[in-house]
């Protein structure tokens, strides 16, 4: 019969274990995705290329759309929301012609 003084040392043990193996897939994801941001523009322009989101009509489409091709490309490690959100607006920015405001555009010639 298991002690209840062995019960809290193993369930001490597994939780520091756990705790441990977290850290270090926060880690590796923290490296992988600090790998991305340092040439996101790079990233944006393949995602944009492969058509990842084209179709998506909303927000939550190219999120979800997003973050499965990031998790394929990465081998399962979740984006940070500081992130995708980041990576959002250079898609859009690709995706949209750069807007000339008024005062830019040449004036008829009458």
């Amino acid at each position: 019969m298991v002690r209840a003084d062995q019960l809290r040392r193993h369930q001490w043990m597994v939780s520091g274990a756990a705790r441990d193996a977290g850290d270090l897939v926060e880690g590796a994801a923290r490296r992988i995705y600090a790998d991305f941001e340092r040439d996101l523009d790079a990233l944006a322009l393949e995602i944009e290329s492969a058509g990842v989101t084209h179709g998506a009509t909303t927000v939550a489409a190219r999120k979800l759309l997003l973050a499965d091709y990031l998790l394929a490309k990465t081998d399962g490690y979740l984006p940070p929301k500081h992130f995708m959100d980041r990576l959002m607006l250079r898609v859009q920015a690709r995706r949209q012609p750069a807007r000339r405001s008024v005062a830019a555009q040449p004036l008829p010639l009458e």
